[in-house]
């Protein structure tokens, strides 16, 4: 799988709805985070008990690892940004590889504090004598394996979206498209705090909308491609051959409907 990434400037919805809240990236979040680390570390510093230092630091490494994982996320997010598949014909607009894989890392990293508990259990290592700490440890490990279960289910399904001739497939997680286009009713971008791309099945069919995390791409950019073959019939012709050499064909089709 080779992934490419551009930036045309399509046009977009107006108002055009940013992919970040405010349309700002909220880096503030992950310092947030990062401070509830702050009263782990000071006990696993202050306590001499073996099996509490334990199961404090890994919840510390749990911590700055969810912390870590949201700034990998919020790294693949950027405005205008189209991430597609050239291995595949039509455009196929898959998510970055880390927005697959940081949730298995979370599930693991969720994971570590029950591990550290059992091995406290087992060598009866000396510990804060909490019942609702040990069991909200065990919880969280439970959260884990629902999290890496959750994700792995959801791999047999093609992720992000892929425009080809004949119509819409994939949307990992967040509704599934197998659609022809006589089936697409309406394409759009929801007013939300975050641009989402919204697709909708004629009659009494099922809505869905996908974020740029589970897009790769701009959902205001995908919006006007997938709209443009919606209405351009003859154009889908292109969907056969490589995705970047039909995207250069829309860029030019619709710099040319505007100039």
């Amino acid at each position: 799988m080779a992934i490419s990434t551009t930036s045309p400037r399509l046009p977009s919805p107006d108002p055009r709805i940013p992919v970040f809240p405010n349309g700002r990236r909220p880096t503030w979040l992950v310092a947030v985070i990062v401070l509830f680390a702050v009263l782990p570390v000071l006990m696993a510093v202050a306590d001499d008990r073996l099996g509490l230092r334990l199961v404090m630091g890994a919840l510390t490494l749990t911590i700055l690892g969810a912390a870590a994982c949201l700034h990998v996320l919020f790294g693949t997010i950027q405005e205008r940004l189209l991430r597609v598949d050239q291995s595949a014909s039509g455009i196929w607009f898959r998510p970055a590889p880390a927005a697959t894989a940081v949730p298995f890392v979370l599930g693991g990293l969720l994971l570590l504090p029950a591990v550290a508990q059992i091995v406290v259990d087992i060598a009866d290592l000396p510990t804060m004598p909490s019942f609702l700490l040990t069991r909200a440890l065990y919880a969280l490990g439970l959260l884990g394996v629902g999290v890496i279960v959750m994700n792995a289910v959801r791999l047999r399904e093609p992720a992000g979206l892929h425009v080809t001739a004949e119509g819409l497939r994939g949307i990992r997680g967040r509704g599934r498209v197998d659609w022809a286009w006589h089936e697409l009713a309406e394409v759009g971008v929801g007013a939300g705090p975050v641009a989402k791309l919204h697709l909708i099945a004629d009659g009494s069919g099922p809505r869905v909308e996908a974020s740029m995390l589970a897009l790769g791409s701009d959902p205001n950019q995908v919006a006007t491609v997938v709209r443009y073959f919606r209405e351009v019939p003859s154009a889908r012709a292109t969907l056969q051959g490589p995705g970047t050499v039909a995207l250069r064909g829309v860029d030019d089709a619709l710099r040319a409907r505007e100039g």
